[in-house]
């Protein structure tokens, strides 16, 4: 598991649920780049995805994150928060450039 440290390892800018979202979207794609998921019979997809795209129609810029992360089957009748059943992707540290403003 990619733990962290909420002291010291999410950067003091991030003040909304919003940008802690993107800052995990980009943290775990950084981190996680090829890692694969089974998602269906003969298909899989990397477990997280995150890019910027420019959307031409309303002459913004947006952020599109995807994840794929496996949930122990105790949350069927564990009773604590779904969050707390999520699986590990990986092992790997938080890059130090994710760490700082």
């Amino acid at each position: 598991m990619s733990s962290i440290n909420l002291a010291t390892d999410i950067p003091s800018a991030i003040n909304t649920l919003e940008k802690l979202a993107l800052w995990s979207g980009l943290t775990l794609a950084n981190i996680n780049p090829s890692l694969t998921a089974i998602e269906g019979v003969g298909y899989t997809e990397r477990v997280s995805q995150a890019g910027i795209f420019y959307i031409q129609a309303d002459n913004k810029y947006r952020a599109l994150i995807r994840h794929s992360i496996q949930v122990s089957p105790d949350y069927l009748a564990g009773g604590a928060k779904l969050w707390t059943y999520a699986q590990e992707l990986s092992n790997t540290a938080i890059p130090a450039t994710f760490k700082s403003n």
